[in-house]
């Protein structure tokens, strides 16, 4: 049970989250989520920022505005409008509808640190490649991608984040099959007070400053 200040020091807590088969089935579940979600944004995010920034398209910013309205959006709504959505399809209860409802969710973020790179990157480089005779794919893999590497690396782990502690739309979307970490968390802490969860806080912490460091 909770105690504090504690009695004593124990790693029982720890123990106990190593074995619990539903807490760890949870994050394996978010963090595969996380991980397809961030590949898929980077992949929209990358190209919708060069059609906005690069494709002088008429109503870009328009475009631009649409790529950014899931942050404006509550999740709630989000989060009913997909159950519809899903529902109607037969996608509910999928481990795909989750990692889609993620990359709706998390996109934005990608989309907005690329364009505000691409806006602020050296054009002189693009063009000295397109003179010299360069494809566009040469010039995208030499030229262009080096610049935006990072916007791609801050972005996909600003997604990652958001994505592993997604709550609001993912209770929307979960079955019993499909409980990602945050909603498990809910469930340890309002249903069964479950210590496993201080021992998981206290090693997201740890990690958190470790990853934080190496960066």
């Amino acid at each position: 049970m909770f105690a504090f200040p504690p009695k004593e020091f124990s790693t029982i807590n720890y123990t106990n989250l190593v074995n619990d088969s539903r807490m760890l089935s949870s994050l394996w579940l978010s963090i595969i989520v996380a991980i397809s979600s961030v590949i898929i944004a980077c992949t929209i995010g990358v190209l919708s920022s060069l059609g906005i920034v690069k494709g002088r398209l008429p109503f870009s910013r328009l475009m631009e505005s649409f790529f950014l309205g899931p942050l404006i959006i509550p999740f709630v709504t989000t989060g009913i409008g997909l159950l519809i959505f899903y529902v109607s399809i037969g996608l509910l209860g999928n481990p795909l509808s989750i990692v889609l409802a993620h990359s709706v969710i998390i996109a934005p973020y990608v989309v907005r640190i690329c364009i505000a790179s691409l806006r602020h990157s050296d054009s002189v480089l693009e063009e000295a490649a397109i003179v010299h005779g360069a494809s566009g794919w040469y010039t995208f893999r030499t030229v262009i991608l080096p610049q935006l590497r990072p916007a791609i690396l801050s972005g996909s782990m600003l997604a990652f984040l958001v994505s592993i502690d997604e709550y609001t739309v993912t209770i929307f979307l979960a079955q019993a099959d499909t409980i990602t970490l945050p909603i498990r968390i809910f469930q340890y802490v309002t249903l069964d007070i479950n210590p496993v969860v201080t021992a998981l806080s206290s090693l997201t912490v740890i990690i958190s400053f470790i990853f934080i460091f190496f960066m």
